[in-house]
């Protein structure tokens, strides 16, 4: 199951063109953060297309309801420029890191519930719906009614002050401070926007969307069963919980039904296959990652060296395969070779990724380590 997210302007052609520009280089910037944040989650990575909508595909569908309320606010934030976005949850047909090429029933059913969210010509600057495809579908549909019903009224300041208290992590005395108003006030708002309900509301759909992959890898068939719910486990048994054994049980299964949903040398393995790697040399499984390793880079070079550099996922996963071959020839003492791989897999993260992004610090700790 792969989780499309798409959406566009409200009354996009009514728009003055400098203010038009100010949205879109301001969705832009959030989808260069969004696609650094979640480039681990990304199969596709978000940005414009056709004039006014946008395209992005997650692996990990809990964190949907935070993507798509930056993009609101993005937008909102300009002269309160408001945004339709649709996310559905379903199989692809054509799967690519490029989201121009990617089709499929999932992104079909994405870009026709935005179609039904335009027909109702509503103003309001909460217009979204999300498509799971599955059983609770009546409960979510309720859930964003609810929320529409409840924020219908807000104000601007109500905006400001709620906002600043999900940027500054609920701490009602630094959002008075930073907009500069009294701690009652800053009650007084939340208080009329029915904040905590709110905030509940989004928090709800996100351990939802979660336990929706807890579902399928234990066996429950509450949605249709593919491979990227065994991978969201692995991520979180392994990057999360540090459990490797269980992690690399669930990318293995992931491998699994990825082979069998797509061709054996499709790219789109390579996450996976480098998920296996950095699992097993936590494990000290070496062989076996040095097999992975393998496999990703006989998949690397089936892609073309000009979109294997340049274009962010594919060069994210091949600095990242570099990455794991040099942490192979330092798990096995071959430190020679370590430095050469780490170098060349900085030199593409820098590329790709601001300077303080967990993969460049592991990089530079790892050649740290090289000088002791």
């Amino acid at each position: 199951m792969y989780c499309v997210i798409v959406g566009d302007i409200i009354h996009s052609t009514k728009i003055d063109p400098g203010i038009r520009k100010m949205v879109t280089t301001a969705l832009q910037d959030t989808f260069d953060r969004i696609n650094t944040d979640h480039i681990g989650s990304l199969m596709a990575t978000f940005g414009m297309v056709r004039g006014d909508a946008f395209v992005g595909i997650v692996l990990s569908q809990c964190h949907a309801p935070n993507i798509v309320q930056d993009i609101i606010k993005a937008a909102y934030n300009v002269e309160r420029t408001k945004m339709r976005v649709s996310v559905a949850l379903g199989q692809l047909t054509i799967i690519s890191d490029d989201r121009n090429i990617v089709d499929g029933p999932a992104l079909h059913t994405a870009f026709s519930n935005l179609e039904k969210l335009k027909q109702r010509k509503s103003d309001h600057w909460l217009q979204v719906v999300f498509d799971m495809g599955s059983l609770s579908q009546p409960l979510i549909d309720g859930h964003f009614a609810l929320m529409t019903a409840l924020t219908k009224d807000w104000t601007d300041k109500q905006h400001e002050v709620v906002w600043a208290m999900e940027k500054y992590s609920g701490r009602q005395n630094v959002v008075g401070k930073m907009l500069s108003i009294p701690p009652s006030v800053v009650s007084k708002q939340l208080k009329a926007a029915n904040y905590k309900a709110y905030r509940k509301a989004w928090e709800g759909l996100t351990d939802y969307l979660m336990t929706m992959d807890e579902y399928v890898v234990g066996d429950k068939p509450i949605i249709e069963k593919s491979y990227v719910p065994y991978y969201n486990a692995g991520l979180r048994e392994g990057d999360n919980q540090k459990k490797f054994t269980t992690a690399l049980s669930y990318f293995q299964k992931a491998l699994e039904m990825a082979k069998n949903k797509l061709d054996k040398d499709d790219p789109m393995l390579i996450p996976i296959y480098n998920k296996l790697a950095r699992t097993s040399l936590h494990a000290e499984q070496y062989e076996d990652a040095g097999t992975f390793i393998d496999e990703a880079m006989n998949l690397h070079e089936k892609i073309p060296k000009e979109r294997l550099l340049h274009n962010e996922i594919p060069a994210i996963a091949y600095a990242t395969t570099l990455h794991n071959i040099a942490l192979y020839h330092y798990k096995t003492q071959n430190h020679e070779q370590v430095s050469s791989y780490a170098e060349e897999a900085l030199t593409l993260y820098k590329d790709k990724l601001p300077s303080t992004h967990e993969y460049i610090e592991d990089v530079l700790l790892l050649l740290s380590y090289l000088k002791k």
